[in-house]
């Protein structure tokens, strides 16, 4: 079951962070300040959905699922991404929602890659 929740939620999380990075980067172009409030809740809709992603398959490799060695890899830097985000999130206000829609769609593409690679081993 959580496997195949791991695989539908993929495909979800991937299409969120698309489409929400998308919409970070126009509500930026516009220098519009009313949409400051849909670009907060797309930000943490995406993170969201990427952090329940990520504990599917955690759980799946808790129980000796074997992913591959690159499925794994992928995984790891989407967190490690997360992190840094967090980490310098104060370093990101003048330009808040242009490098929240890039980092966004920097990590569309690690879960696009990550599905890409499941079962692939490091040789």
């Amino acid at each position: 079951m959580i496997n195949n929740f791991h695989g539908v939620w993929a495909l979800i999380s991937i299409w969120v962070a698309g489409i929400s990075g998308v919409i970070l980067i126009g509500i930026y172009i516009s220098r519009s300040t009313k949409y400051e409030k849909i670009g907060t809740y797309l930000i943490n809709l995406s993170i969201s959905t990427i952090l329940i992603q990520t504990a599917g398959g955690l759980i799946l490799y808790s129980q000796k699922n074997d992913p591959g060695s690159f499925h794994l890899f992928y995984g790891v830097v989407v967190l490690f991404t997360l992190t840094f985000l967090y980490v310098y999130r104060g370093e990101m206000s003048k330009n808040y929602y242009l490098y929240w829609g890039l980092a966004l769609l920097f990590l569309m593409g690690l879960e696009i890659r990550a599905v890409m690679t499941l079962g692939r081993i490091l040789d």
